[in-house]
């Protein structure tokens, strides 16, 4: 008897924990040359949790990358939109807005129906390992169905970028490839 209430127990306890919120960060490549676009993804469900509002800026180095836009879909529920917010976020040196979005009229907690899908495309500048986080700046925590920077820390994305071969050096090749292919005909 006492087996099979702590089997219950330990089900009960698993049930309760898979219906956390989760949240996710990648980029669409993991290496970029110098002046490629770098599109990062952020992908969360509430799966079950609750919230009046969510929030969160991603940071990256501002010395490796510039910024372009960062924008986010809508969250909704069954019957109809539970926040405003849509479209195009802030964004500014070393970091993008990603999630800003309150409940429609009211502040009681809902639950969504649909994943949280939002973008920030930037534009790598130099070379080097760029290390994406969630900021921690005052107000810009990331907050998503009870997840918060506090509980999800460390690293949501890591990317390179690497040395664009310069056109000459490509122009150089081809210029002795044919000056090569001309010398086996002769």
């Amino acid at each position: 008897m006492k087996r099979t209430l702590f089997v219950v127990a330990a089900l009960v306890a698993f049930a309760t924990a898979a219906s956390a919120a989760t949240i996710t960060v990648v980029s669409n490549k993991l290496t970029y040359n110098v002046g490629e676009q770098v599109i990062l993804t952020v992908t969360g469900d509430s799966e079950g949790g609750k919230d009046s509002e969510v929030f969160g800026r991603l940071e990256y180095s501002a010395a490796l990358t510039s910024s372009l836009t960062s924008s986010q879909g809508q969250l909704t529920r069954a019957g109809g939109a539970i926040f405003a917010i849509t479209g195009t976020l802030s964004q500014g040196d070393g970091f993008a807005e990603v999630i800003n979005q309150i409940i429609d009229g009211g502040g009681t907690p809902r639950t969504v129906d649909n994943l949280q899908i939002s973008t920030a495309t930037l534009v790598a500048d130099a070379v080097g390992t760029v290390v994406v986080t969630w900021s921690n700046a005052f107000g810009f925590e990331m907050d998503f169905f009870g997840l918060t920077t506090g509980t999800n820390p460390g690293p949501q994305a890591t990317f390179t970028i690497i040395p664009e071969p310069t056109t000459a050096a490509l122009l150089g090749l081809g210029l002795l490839g044919l000056v090569l292919g001309g010398r086996r005909r002769s």
